[in-house]
Order: structure tokens, then C-alpha cells, then sequence
């Protein structure tokens, strides 16, 4: 975002503030953090912090994380960790924007200043705030003149975070001024893509009447009507997929990257796995793999990286709760704060963990992960390692994705939002999974259907679903087969999934030197 309006706005270079509603919590803080109660220099607690907290509270790690993980529900719990916290000039996640709101909500002339620096405000993913969110804004927006809102209740599937759609729905109520500006044109995705979308939300869509027009020309293979599906083809743009098991879905979308890429490597070739026309059309980073949770990345990493193809992870969950992360910002700060910029620090932090611990130690692999995880930002930040450690605690792990590695994304669903390839896999459209099933608790199934439709929006050109007939689950084989959002899709547009094939071999074999 910050790129797209450098370039769009040279003139205004570092005058547009980008950052999201926690980034603008912390810096609305630091200036006013006097009148707010903190010190100048307060800190943001990282989940280390945390558990220390949680630690003296309680007296025992154990205990510790049993508090910790009562917080979200419990509010006696969560205030008396936050004035634990506030005694060691800490200030936690979640209270960057409450401290903040009640702040600009209490002091007009702070609201005023702000309003007066910040005349005209755009919210992207507005259908994914908050309650405490919208009270910033709307005390930052006032009767919203310069207000602009950007959003899909379609596409809202952060509820479990307190993200509330109904805001979305009562925005024109808020602001009786807006004007509404419906986008009914598709510019991503083919137009079986765009059909198949569509038929998947509209159970349950919140948008009456909705509309979506494929701008892309459509090929043989793809010909479709929002309304009607395409004919059956040898290569349509849509197609499912179901296999044995976990493991048998993960190698078929192996096979099947390997067989896109026209062969990433010499055996490919030489096992008839590929052909090899398609070398050059498609690159590693034009794929990615979706699922629902993150357990299901285990057998699809092992299935790319036997097959010899480069992946990189995210999930939607805070960089600073990633295993290995934790580890990572401590032996930062054990280092002397002599020279090297972030990226060097961390390299070296990353070094002298897996020489203490050794190779052979498993929290070593999570440690170089997350070396790797955190490369990205520490480049961004260069020098600053300040600014590391606390976009470190504001920022979502999909923050952290380099989009120049050559490498497949692995995705959950929540972290697919504002992102597109060429080739999409969504692997687990299976029962249990989508929608998800835990025990003792009753899925929200508008939003689960919701989360599917984001993920089929993320493909352009092609979308490869699958699912497994069984899956282990909790440490049991369990019945799966195809979820049942399926059903709301023609069966006509789900063609047959181009299965990975030995290609004939033409009758005078070539020798092939290396």
C-alpha cells in the first residue's frame, strides 16, 4: 500500500500515515501518553512479557498459561493483567486501540488535532472491525466528511478475533451522508473462477442481489456465465479432486505443481512426471495452497519438499506467538547493541541459538523457520531494531511473506486476504474442515462459507480443489469426503481434474546429455 501511493503520489512521499488500527493505537499513545497515564517510553508486551506477568501472577508457568488463555473471556483476568503490566511500563496488544479510543473519546482537543491532521481517512477491509475499532474511527471521522470505507461483508471472517459484519451493514445509518459505490466487476479471475465463487456464496451472502462480471475474455476451456456453468473440458479452470487420504491429496497436488511447471527438475523429466512444455509459463511463486488449518501444512510440505519444489509458510496468527519467534527476540536482546542492522542481528541471533542447542535439537528446525519468517520485516526495518521488536507485536504473520522468494505459498484461509496467483490448490473442501468441526463446539457457518469464498477468489487463472475420502484428526482416522458447501456448485463447472500423467514419449528417443 505504502508503494502504491508513493507511486501514485510522489509529491506526498512519508505524508499519508499506513498502518493498521493497532499501529495507529500505538502511535496515537506515543504522542499523547501523558494524558493517556503512561510513561513516555512505555513498551508494548510482547508474549514473553506476558507470561512473565502471567507468571508472578500466578506463581507457576503452568498456571500462567491457564491464565493467559482465560484472558480473551474473562475481564477481572484481563485488567489485572494489564495492571501488572502498566506497573512495568507495558502496554498490551488488544489495549492499543481501547487505551487509544478512550483517549481521543475523553479529550475532544486531542480528537480535533488528529482530525485536523488526518482530513480524510480510508478503512480497507471495513467488514472485519471491531465495536472498539469503530469507536476510534468514529471519533477520528466524526460525521465522516472525508471518510471512505472499503469493504465485502462477504469476506468477513474474523469473528472469532470480535470482528463485527453487522458495523459493515450499519454503515449508511452511521454516516447518513455516505454515498454508495457498488464494484461489480471482477478484473482477478477466469470466468469459471467468478461463476464458481458465486454459486459457493450465495446461500448465504449478505449482498442482495449480488453481482459479479468477469472482465477476463474467457477461453474454450473456460466459458461461463455468472449464472451458467461451462461444459466439461480437458483443461477447465475449475476442477476437484478427491484422494484416499491426507497424504495421497498432498502428493497429487505435488504432482500436479510439478506437471504445471512443465518439470522443476531433471527427474521430473526423466520419470515422465512432466513434459516440460510448460517450462517457463508459470513460476513457483504464481502458486499457492490453501487450507483451513494449519495441521494440514505437515503432509503438504513433506509432498513438495520430496518432490524438490521451494515453499514458504504463513498463517494468520501474530508473528510474536510463531514457535521459534519468542527464542529468536531474546538472544536479539542478549546481543550486544554494537553494529549490524536488523537483518544481521537476526541471522546471528539465529546462528548462536542452533550452535547452543545443537542440530540435532527439534526446536532448532522451528528456530531457523522463523529466522526465516522474520527475514522479510528485519530487511524492511534495516537499522531499526526498535521498530522490529514492535512491528513484531502489532503485525500478522502475512506481513512477513516475501512476495520476491521464488517458492509456493502455503496459506491458511484467513491469511489469504488481499492476496491472488495465478494457480490456487485449496486442499481440506471436505467435511470436518470446511466447515470446521471442533469438538464441543458449533461452527458459525455463514462465516465458514464466507472463508471458502475467499479462498476461491484468490485464484486468476486456475482452481484446483481437493479433499480426502479419510483424514486423521485428533489422533483418529476419520470418514471425510467432499464438504458440503460444495453442493451450491454446478457440478458441470467442477471439471475433471487434469491428474497427473506420464506423457507419451515420442517413438525415436532422444538422448539427453547433462
Amino acid at each position: 500500500m505504502r508503494d502504491r501511493l508513493a507511486a501514485l503520489c510522489p509529491e506526498q512521499k512519508g505524508e499519508s500515515a499506513v498502518t493498521t488500527f493497532h499501529g495507529l493505537g500505538l502511535r496515537i499513545l506515543r504522542e499523547h501518553h501523558a494524558a493517556a497515564g503512561l510513561p513516555a517510553q512505555f513498551g508494548v508486551a510482547d508474549e514473553a512479557a506476558r507470561l512473565a506477568a502471567a507468571t508472578e501472577l500466578t506463581g507457576s508457568d503452568r498456571d500462567a498459561r491457564k491464565l493467559l488463555a482465560a484472558v480473551p473471556e474473562d475481564p477481572d483476568t484481563k485488567q489485572a493483567l494489564r495492571r501488572h503490566l502498566a506497573a512495568r511500563d507495558l502496554v498490551d496488544f488488544d489495549s492499543l486501540v481501547e487505551l487509544s479510543a478512550a483517549l481521543v473519546g475523553e479529550h475532544p482537543a486531542i480528537a480535533a488535532g488528529l482530525r485536523a491532521r488526518w482530513p480524510r481517512i480510508s478503512v480497507d477491509e471495513y467488514q472485519d472491525i471491531d465495536p472498539v475499532q469503530y469507536a476510534l474511527l468514529r471519533s477520528l471521522a466524526a460525521d465522516g466528511t472525508g471518510l471512505t470505507a472499503i469493504g465485502d461483508p462477504d469476506q468477513s471472517i474474523y469473528g472469532f478475533r470480535g470482528a463485527d459484519v453487522g458495523i459493515f451493514s450499519r454503515f449508511a445509518a452511521g454516516f447518513p451522508g455516505a454515498t454508495t459505490v457498488e464494484l461489480t466487476q471482477n478484473y482477478r479471475s477466469a470466468p469459471a473462477i467468478v461463476t464458481a465463487a458465486m454459486q459457493a456464496i450465495a446461500p448465504t451472502t449478505l449482498v442482495p442481489a449480488r453481482k459479479a462480471t468477469p472482465t477476463q475474455a474467457a477461453t474454450p476451456t473456460q466459458a461461463a456465465t455468472p449464472t451458467q456453468a461451462p461444459a466439461a473440458a480437458q483443461d477447465p479452470a475449475v476442477t476437484f479432486h478427491e484422494a484416499p487420504d491426507e497424504h495421497a491429496e498432498a502428493a497429487w497436488i505435488a504432482a500436479a505443481i510439478d506437471q504445471l511447471l512443465g518439470g522443476a527438475s531433471f527427474h521430473s523429466l526423466d520419470s515422465g512426471r512432466a513434459d516440460g512444455h510448460a517450462h517457463g509459463k508459470l513460476g513457483l511463486a504464481d502458486i499457492a495452497v490453501l487450507y483451513r488449518t494449519d495441521a494440514q501444512a505437515t503432509p503438504l510440505g513433506q509432498a513438495l519438499t520430496r518432490a524438490g519444489l521451494p515453499y514458504q509458510k504463513r498463517s494468520h496468527d501474530l508473528l510474536a506467538r510463531r514457535a521459534g519467534v519468542p527464542d529468536i527476540i531474546r538472544e536479539m536482546r542478549l546481543e550486544t547493541p554494537a553494529t549490524g542492522d536488523a537483518r544481521q542481528r537476526l541471522r546471528t541471533a539465529v546462528r548462536a541459538l542452533a550452535a547452543t542447542r545443537g542440530e540435532r535439537d527439534a526446536s532448532v528446525i522451528d528456530i531457523r523457520a522463523a529466522g526465516e519468517l522474520l527475514t522479510p520485516l528485519a530487511r524492511r526495518c534495516g537499522p531499526d531494531l526498535d521498530r522490529f521488536r514492535t512491528e513484531i507485536s502489532l503485525g500478522a504473520e502475512p506481513d512477513a511473506l516475501d512476495p520476491r522468494a521464488e517458492a509456493i505459498t502455503l496459506l491458511t484461509l484467513h491469511a489469504t486476504k488481499g492476496l491472488e496467483f495465478d494457480v490456487v490448490f485449496l486442499a481440506g473442501c471436505e467435511k470436518g474442515l470446511l466447515p470446521l468441526r471442533l469438538p464441543g463446539a458449533e461452527p458459525d457457518i455463514a462465516e465458514e462459507r464466507r472463508l471458502l469464498f475467499v479462498g476461491l477468489t484468490r485464484a486468476r487463472a486456475k482452481l484446483l480443489l481437493t479433499c480426502a475420502t479419510r483424514r486423521t484428526r485428533y489422533g483418529a482416522d476419520r470418514l471425510a469426503g467432499r464438504s458440503p458447501f460444495l453442493t451450491a456448485i454446478d457440478p458441470a463447472l467442477l471439471g475433471p481434474p487434469a491428474a497427473p500423467q506420464r506423457p507419451r514419449k515420442p517413438a525415436d528417443r532422444q538422448l539427453r546429455l547433462l
